[in-house]
């Protein structure tokens, strides 16, 4: 380094004693006093009043012989002279200093002020050569400001970067105390533009002092802003400068010089920007925009953090080169991550081997935290499956990636009312891909530590479209291998283990028993849910098992209807889409006393049979035999009537939209549970007696009225109901013709010999006789059915029966209607009966008196 500066210079002031004015009284080259004079003029700080401390020193740009940019010094300080007037002398020390060679020394306004102020008291006269410009080495910039470029970001270091940013915005005045060493008060502006690139030196101005009142021309310096419109005034003492009214661009400047300068350090930053020793123009367009670039060359990182954190736009490549750099700070790193998490446009190949760093997956954890929270479970299934995909592609760990998991299930535990299901097992781990085995440890430690989360995850699955692969596959994660000794235990879920066992094996695990049900009744529920929601339910759902469950079911106290508060509710309402006639028993059973369908047996009778397998008949038949061996037992034996009432009333329904009946599945049930020992038979006989007189809607087909004749040869009790359902068929066929009405009344007899009551009868015949011609109808088929008992029997009962099924249409008749019909046409008829009875006995008396006349004429005759 040199050990100095060459400078041209000048003295400005006045000979002494005269009354000539101020100009240049000596300069070098001779040639430039004329340029010398301007220069002074123009940099004039104005008069200094008695006992303003002095040197005045001021910093202005300028000119050199070829043109280049040149820093100038103006010292102005007293003399012991006086003009003619008696009046002081001022003198102004100018030195006109090339700007490469400043640049290349990288000296500040100080060091430049010290060399040129002990340079001016020993300049020789007329026709001497340049001046000579003395330094040393701890004179570089950063060194002489040091005393305000505290290592972290302090009160001072608050107000310089604030007066830096208004100086990029226009001018700035310095106020306050200026009654200090002039070093000092210029050593305040040189540590201002200290924290600008240090090329802005080549045309910025600025001044130690300047006068009252006077409008002066340079950008900083220390005096009033009063009377000068655009310049701000900064006081030094006061509370720290109005950010709000800088330009966007000063701000932005300001904000990244504050990070830089806490992430950095204070030392750091100021020897950046004095590295940067292009001449910039700070008065030009493009002042902030290039001093923003200067200082964004620090830490590239933090610059693009901070215009994110400004809100501008910042484009996906720019982030995710910024997250690349291998410096970047901390600062940054958090904001980026956070802004690449939610940008549009940015993967997680950027974030991936970042995700170790503490900012980066806090960043990715508070937004999944986020997502899920707020029910953004797509957006947070597709953030985890790219960053695992990152982290695998790029060869990292999963273990970050684990442990953001673990705190976020951890924290939303908490967060989340008491019932809401889990955002992560319930909600994000059953949309990503299942965990290869040993890897996510720490999730995988608090789902099985933590009771009840596995359980979620796994019943979470349940609802995929196909979900016997997904749970295997968890399961396996969870679980470990198959067999009993490398099981792991999970809280809360006793059942996962075997569940495990059975979807890995096909087997039912041997442990599911009936102690082991009796014992774990929930889990036991859930084992068998698992089962059915994979199609396993043929495998777990075996004798023992089926009787566990049976003793907890029989067990649990009832609810206020009187159904058992069973663990099973929620399972066996998921009934299996295809089971073993014997499965179907055991399920039904258990849906049965806790007051749900048979879905079991509706199962069974609406799945089409396969190839090489039993059909309907052989499905009921095994079906059947396996009901009664589990309602045998002694815990089910006293609920067996209830449990067959219950099934049957379910098997021999009617489908009021299409008016079909029971079927063949649940006609061959009730005919197997006919030959039932005990209760059974009437509880078949009560069935089907409901089944004939209830169902209004019923359409039975000819299997069906071959079944009910069928069952009544069993249940001869039946025979009656046979004959009424044969009395209403017919009846609905029937008009009112005399044919009709006599093939009715021969129906009617054998359903009344069968043993059907005439309110039964009667009550059959009530649609029939309410249509057309209703009084003619009921007595033709009155005088039908009397002659058909006559022909029965000869003892007279043919009238009784008669008038008993004619005193029951009577008692059914709605509104009276057919019995008022009925009387009036039955009257009427025997009216025109008698009136015929009267004429024929006239016309005999009428035909006797014809005769006996007659007869006493033939006497006469013969007389």
């Amino acid at each position: 380094m040199a050990p100095g500066l060459i400078a041209d210079w000048a003295v400005w002031g006045k000979e002494p004693h005269t009354s000539s004015g101020y100009g240049v009284l000596v300069a070098h080259p001779p040639g430039r006093s004329a340029e010398f004079n301007a220069a002074v003029h123009h940099w004039s700080p104005g008069t200094p009043e008695p006992g303003d401390p002095l040197p005045w020193i001021t910093m202005g740009c300028a000119r050199g012989v070829d043109g280049a940019r040149a820093v100038g010094v103006f010292v102005l300080d007293r003399t012991d002279d006086v003009d003619g007037s008696n009046r002081a002398i001022y003198r102004i020390t100018h030195f006109a200093v090339p700007y490469a060679e400043v640049g290349a020394a990288g000296i500040g306004w100080c060091a430049l002020a010290r060399a040129a102020h002990a340079a001016a008291a020993g300049l020789p006269g007329t026709g001497a050569g340049p001046a000579h410009l003395a330094f040393r080495e701890e004179d570089l910039l950063v060194t002489d400001v040091g005393h305000n470029i505290t290592p972290s970001v302090s009160e001072r270091t608050r107000w310089l970067a604030a007066a830096a940013a208004h100086l990029l915005d226009g001018p700035v005045a310095v106020t306050g105390d200026r009654h200090h060493e002039p070093f000092q008060l210029l050593r305040v502006l040189d540590s201002v533009a200290a924290l600008l690139p240090f090329g802005m030196r080549s045309t910025l101005s600025a001044a130690s002092s300047t006068s009252s009142g006077s409008e002066v021309p340079m950008r900083l310096y220390w005096g009033e802003a009063e009377g000068s419109p655009g310049v701000t005034a900064l006081p030094v003492s006061a509370s720290l400068p109005d950010l709000g009214e800088l330009s966007p661009q000063a701000r932005g400047y300001h904000d990244l010089l504050i990070d830089n300068w806490a992430t950095h350090g204070g030392e750091a930053v100021v020897r950046h920007l004095a590295d940067a020793r292009e001449p910039l123009d700070i008065a030009g367009p493009d002042a902030h925009e290039r001093a923003l670039e200067v200082l964004a060359a620090l830490d590239p990182s933090l610059a693009v953090a901070q215009a994110v954190t400004a809100g501008q736009e910042v484009d996906a490549d720019r982030i995710n080169q910024a997250l690349r750099m291998p410096d970047i700070s901390s600062r940054a790193l958090a904001v980026l991550a956070g802004k690449a998490l939610t940008h549009p446009h940015t993967g997680m190949e950027a974030l991936a081997p970042l995700m170790s760093s503490p900012e980066v997956s806090q960043a990715y954890r508070d937004q999944l935290f986020a997502d899920l929270l707020h029910g953004r479970t797509d957006v947070a299934r597709r953030d985890f499956e790219s960053m695992r995909a990152a982290l695998t592609s790029t060869g990292q760990s999963l273990a970050p990636l684990d442990e953001v998991l673990a705190g976020a299930l951890d924290e939303l535990r908490v967060r989340c009312p008491q019932g809401v299901p889990d955002p992560v097992t319930e909600g994000l781990l059953p949309a990503v891909a299942p965990f290869s085995e040993g890897t996510m440890r720490f999730t995988h430690s608090m789902l099985c530590q933590v009771p009840g989360l596995a359980g979620g995850l796994v019943r979470a699955l349940y609802a995929e479209a196909e979900p016997g692969p997904l749970v295997r596959a968890w399961l396996r994660w969870l679980c470990g291998e198959a067999g009993p000794e490398q099981r792991t235990e999970i809280a809360g879920g006793a059942e996962l283990p075997l569940l495990n066992t059975l979807l890995s094996t096909g087997t039912g695990p041997a442990e599911a028993d009936r102690k082991w049900a009796a014992g774990h009744p929930e889990a036991a529920a859930r084992l068998l849910e698992g089962a059915v929601v994979c199609g396993a339910v043929d495998q777990v759902l075996l004798p023992g098992f089926f009787q566990g469950l049976l003793d907890r079911v029989l067990r649990s106290p009832a609810g206020a209807d009187g159904t058992p508060r069973s663990p099973l509710l929620r399972t066996l309402g998921r009934p299996p889409a295809r089971m073993r006639p014997e499965t179907a028993a055991h399920w039904d059973v258990l849906c049965l006393l806790a007051g749900l369908p048979p879905s079991g047996f509706l199962s069974l009778a609406a799945t089409a049979p396969q190839p090489g397998t039993a059909g309907v008949t052989g499905r009921v038949d095994t079906y059947v035999s396996t009901l009664l061996a589990a309602l045998q037992t002694r815990p089910a034996h006293q609920h067996a009537p209830a449990v067959v009432d219950l099934l049957l009333d379910r098997a021999l329904s009617v489908d009021r939209a299409t008016g079909a009946g029971p079927g063949q599945a649940g006609r061959d049930l009730a005919w197997h549970l006919s030959h039932w020992p005990g209760p059974f038979q009437q509880i078949v006989l009560d069935a089907v007696y409901r089944l004939a007189t209830e169902e209004p809607h019923w359409r039975e087909t000819s299997e069906d009225r071959r079944w009910l004749m069928r069952v009544a040869d069993r249940l001869p009790s039946l025979r009656p109901l046979i004959g009424l359902r044969q009395v209403q068929g017919l009846a609905s066929r029937c008009s009112g013709t005399p044919e009709d009405c006599e093939k009715l009344a021969v129906q009617v007899c054998g359903a009344r010999r069968a043993g059907a009551a005439n309110n039964q009868l009667a009550a059959a015949l009530q649609h029939w006789a309410a249509h057309g011609r209703v009084g003619e109808r009921v007595l033709a088929l009155l005088e039908a059915y009397e002659q058909i008992w006559t022909s029965y029997d000869a003892t007279g009962r043919a009238s009784e029966e008669r008038e008993d099924l004619e005193l029951a249409l009577i008692r059914c008749s709605t509104g009276h209607r057919i019995w008022a019909q009925y009387r009036e046409h039955a009257i009427g008829r025997q009216t025109r009966l008698k009136d015929d009875l009267d004429r024929q006995r006239r016309q005999c008396e009428r035909e006797i008196s014809r005769l006996r006349k007659l007869d006493a004429v033939a006497a006469r005759a013969r007389t």
